[in-house]
């Protein structure tokens, strides 16, 4: 797949340095040598996260006075933080699920090293190894290991909800480091929403050394939704026969502050590296579709469908941002560029999945249109035009993602049939 043209006036790309800051104990100075362009920091207030914020370097540091007065813009926090759970509460068992293909061997090992330091009492790692059946057996010290052969992260995720013992089942990917404290920010949102089958988490970036992981930060506004606020979303009228009723999903956060967003908008909710689930709930639901997710035709969509099937039937979905993974973006420009494109394809398949499961969701969807269409046609029509962005490959990604969704529903009936031909033959 070819580069992206950069254009002749551009400046020469530097990475951006990560970091995390407690504000009650900011650092004099951050040193990026002559290396780094910028700094990026995710800053924490009370053991939860407040905002990011990024600063230039100036002859290679950034002083505590200009943290500090980059950290004064941010939001306030909230005005009392929430306790973490007592060790003396009975904390539920967590099973963490982690498909994979063995083929980011440093990835996966990161992601295990991570797992082993999370901070709970109760947990499984189990990890789902998803080669084609004759592969030789993996043994990965301290986590238990199950096959599926068949392709799809769906179908590796299902098999590692078939075997979960616990409670609640936490999917992650191979190419993510957690935070040591996810899985008590999870459990802990659980506990104080009963109401929700599901919590998704914030995704940062584990590094920002390339132009295309940058490029992917820059496009999507962040891996995954950026909020930082804990929110409760939930559909105003689930389901229904309204056939021109739009579908709209209320997003609540602690502070009483109401915002909404289409169904149809799925990425609102979360992301697949970052997701967490009743298991009873999940495995009432069936699991996730086989015919989508990386692994199949369809390439995506697995996660926001899930996210869209609970809403429709009446369940909550929690947003807790304390609920931290780092994920380690495509490195070179061809990965992100069939990245994007599976983003743009795996959208659209999603939808026509919905609308197989529930003609219903045709007539909500032609309901939400009018907003949904002026809302993607302003933010295409931004990332086409040259004269707005800043990036050169913004052009060249929006094109691909069109070009994805074009495609996305032939791809997901394609995808459909293929499954069910294979699932005829199986014995």
């Amino acid at each position: 797949m070819r580069e992206l043209a950069a254009r002749p006036d551009q400046t020469p790309f530097r990475p951006i340095k990560l970091a995390t800051i407690d504000v009650e104990s900011c650092p004099a100075a951050i040193d990026g040598g002559s290396r780094y362009g910028a700094l990026r920091a995710l800053v924490r207030e009370h053991d939860r996260p407040r905002g990011m914020i990024q600063v230039p370097f100036e002859d290679g540091c950034v002083s505590r006075e200009r943290l500090t007065a980059a950290i004064a813009v941010l939001p306030a926090p909230s005005p009392a933080p929430v306790p973490r759970p007592s060790r003396k509460r009975i904390l539920p068992r967590i099973s963490v699920v982690v498909p994979t293909l063995l083929e980011r061997e440093e990835g996966l090992q990161g992601c295990l090293r991570s797992l082993a330091d999370v901070d709970y009492p109760d947990y499984e790692v189990i990890v789902v190894d998803n080669r084609r059946a004759g592969a030789p057996p993996v043994d990965l010290p301290g986590v238990r290991v199950v096959r599926e052969t068949r392709p799809g992260i769906s179908a590796a995720r299902n098999r590692g909800l078939e075997v979960a013992t616990g409670e609640i089942v936490a999917f992650t990917d191979d190419d993510v480091e957690v935070d040591p404290g996810w899985l008590l920010a999870i459990a802990t949102r659980f506990a104080e929403h009963p109401e929700e089958a599901c919590v998704s988490g914030l995704a940062l970036p584990r590094e920002l050394e390339t132009s295309a992981q940058v490029a992917l930060e820059e496009y999507y506004g962040g891996f995954g939704p950026r909020t930082f606020e804990p929110v409760s979303h939930r559909m105003r009228s689930p389901g229904g026969c309204s056939l021109l009723r739009p579908a709209t999903v209320d997003a609540l956060t602690e502070r009483g502050r109401v915002r909404s967003f289409s169904l149809y908008a799925a990425g609102s909710f979360g992301l697949g590296a970052n997701m967490a689930f009743r298991s009873r709930t999940l495995r009432d639901f069936g699991g996730f579709d086989l015919a989508l997710g990386a692994g199949t035709d369809a390439r995506g969509g697995e996660d926001l469908l899930m996210f869209a099937r609970l809403a429709w039937r009446g369940y909550s979905v929690g947003f807790e941002p304390a609920a931290i993974v780092h994920h380690t973006h495509r490195r070179d420009e061809a990965s992100l560029e069939r990245q994007i494109y599976g983003y743009g394809l795996g959208y659209a398949a999603l939808l026509t999945a919905l609308v197989l499961e529930d003609p219903r969701h045709l007539g909500r969807m032609l309901g939400t249109a009018g907003r949904a269409v002026r809302v993607m046609t302003a933010g295409y029509r931004d990332k086409l035009d040259a004269g707005k962005q800043t990036n050169p490959r913004t052009r060249e990604l929006a094109r691909m993602e069109l070009r994805g969704m074009a495609a996305g529903p032939v791809v997901y009936l394609r995808s459909r049939f293929r499954i069910r031909s294979r699932l005829r033959k199986a014995p």
